[in-house]
């Protein structure tokens, strides 16, 4: 898998650390975080090690740790993914289209779902940012697949929604989300 899906994940549902070598990824999916752990170690040949951790409100997650100064670099630089404390801007540099789209299918892997609407499919992702939001949307719309973007007020963030059959399924034609249960979903509501 690409870098620009590890770079999605990292960008969704992880971190990196003031020290700039510190990469974290944190998922309640045990097979999902060992998944991402394969990923790295692909990418810089380090897999890291990950410990189950109490994330608060009483639930429990898995934290990812990789200590890669080279990929933290290349994270800020290409994806805009910053250092420290996450922004509500994460605008990725220039990007071709296929990274695009695999940066996108990492960021719905960590902060992403496939469920069903009146039993039709959907896919939503969520960011605080509008601009990321707005970015997919475009990304989506050159693929050929229609979205639409929602605000919600209460939480203070915005969705992007895939909610037309047809747009799912050619999503699923076009596109691998790197998670295997979202995956599968995603394959069992398009079959």
């Amino acid at each position: 898998m690409s870098l620009a899906i590890l770079a999605g994940i990292v960008a969704s549902d992880g971190h990196m650390a003031k020290d700039k070598s510190t990469i974290c990824v944190i998922n309640k999916n045990k097979e999902f975080i060992e998944d991402v752990q394969l990923l790295f170690e692909a990418h810089c040949g380090k897999k890291g090690s990950h410990r189950f951790i109490d994330s608060g409100f009483g639930s429990k997650k898995y934290l990812l740790r990789v200590n890669s100064a080279k990929l933290v670099k290349e994270f800020n630089s290409k994806y805009a993914i910053p250092i420290g404390r996450k922004s509500d801007t994460i605008m990725p540099a220039i990007l071709d289209q296929k990274e695009s789209l695999d940066f996108l299918c990492g960021w719905i892997a960590g902060d992403g779902s496939v469920t069903t609407d009146r039993k039709r499919p959907k896919i939503e992702i969520w960011s605080k940012s509008k601009a990321i939001i707005e970015w997919f949307g475009n990304v989506l719309e050159k693929e050929g697949i229609e979205s639409r973007i929602f605000e919600e007020r209460r939480k203070k963030e915005f969705i992007l929604r895939v909610g037309k059959k047809e747009s799912v399924v050619k999503f699923y034609r076009k596109a691998r989300i790197p998670h295997k249960r979202k995956q599968d979903r995603l394959s069992a509501l398009c079959s």
